[in-house]
């Protein structure tokens, strides 16, 4: 492996003032799922490793009253997929982080490297997506949010300037009476990255039974996760029963923009996003 220079910050400053000086030549250390492996391939040769581990207060799972979920950034897979609040509010999230990679993968891998690498298979990020969350960055010039959907620049590459690092994911709470689903498609059923991943919540009126809030998020068949917004607008208005299922397969797939690779073509990407969504809108039908 590559010859590096290693730090270990004790703060969000430090780290920051770090990452500043290093720019391309340094890399965030995590937990190390994804870096570690590509170092040793020699895809990724950096100069300076910066390990944030030992930086306090970025791996716990906070509840704001009614405003949500505020997530640190080295939160573990495991430890999120495991959380009360994650179980009872958020089946989706849990749904997508029990379905990275093996138990120990998921021990080590954090929720922060899983968006920061940027990969448009990401299983986090259409769930997150899908609950609308922001992120709260630190850097040298103070704190920003940013909506996910604004963090992500295309394969690999992120919205993060010059010495900032990524600290925080904010989840507001479901919409009232909502129901969510996370599915994904793979070449092998686990221990594997998504050839398309799609996730969906709407939210109905109590009374009417109408939709009233519909997201739905995908991943694997764009540059980056995107929201279906198109396929939104069909659902809103809408009993559970009554949405048109073929009219939303094509729709979906319209609103997709898959590519050809080893795993998969873009003509079966696109066919399997609109499967996806189909079974999601019924597999929630199902569950009355």
């Amino acid at each position: 492996m590559h010859r590096f220079c290693y730090y270990e910050p004790k703060t969000i400053e430090e780290a920051c003032s770090l990452l500043s000086q290093f720019e391309e030549d340094g890399r965030v250390l995590a937990g190390g799922t994804d870096l570690i492996p590509r170092m040793r391939r020699g895809l990724m040769a950096p100069n300076h490793i910066v390990n944030i581990k030992k930086i306090p207060g970025l791996d716990s799972i906070t509840e704001e009253a009614e405003n949500g979920l505020r997530i640190g950034a080295l939160i573990t897979l495991s430890e999120l997929a495991s959380n009360r609040l994650i179980r009872d509010q958020f089946p989706m999230i849990r749904t997508a982080a029990n379905s990275i990679g093996s138990l120990q993968v998921r021990n080590l891998a954090t929720l922060g490297g899983n968006l920061c690498n940027a990969a448009p298979s990401a299983d986090m990020a259409p769930a997150l997506l899908a609950m609308e969350s922001t992120l709260k960055i630190a850097g040298s010039k103070g704190q920003r949010e940013i909506p996910l959907g604004k963090f992500f620049a295309g394969p690999g590459e992120v919205n993060l300037e010059k010495g900032e690092l990524l600290t925080e994911i904010h989840v507001p709470f479901p919409p009232p009476n909502a129901k969510q689903i996370y599915v994904k498609h793979s070449v092998r059923r686990s221990m594997d990255i998504a050839l398309v991943g799609v996730a969906v919540c709407l939210s109905f009126d109590k009374k009417t039974g109408l939709c009233r809030d519909a997201r739905i998020a995908l991943g694997a068949v764009a540059p980056t996760p995107i929201r279906a917004k198109g396929t939104e607008k069909m659902i809103l208005g809408k009993a559970l029963e009554e949405i048109p299922l073929p009219s939303i397969g094509e729709m979906v797939s319209s609103e997709a923009s898959p590519i050809s690779d080893v795993r998969g073509s873009a003509r079966y990407r696109s066919e399997m996003v609109s499967f996806l969504t189909l079974r999601a809108l019924k597999s929630l039908r199902s569950k009355g």
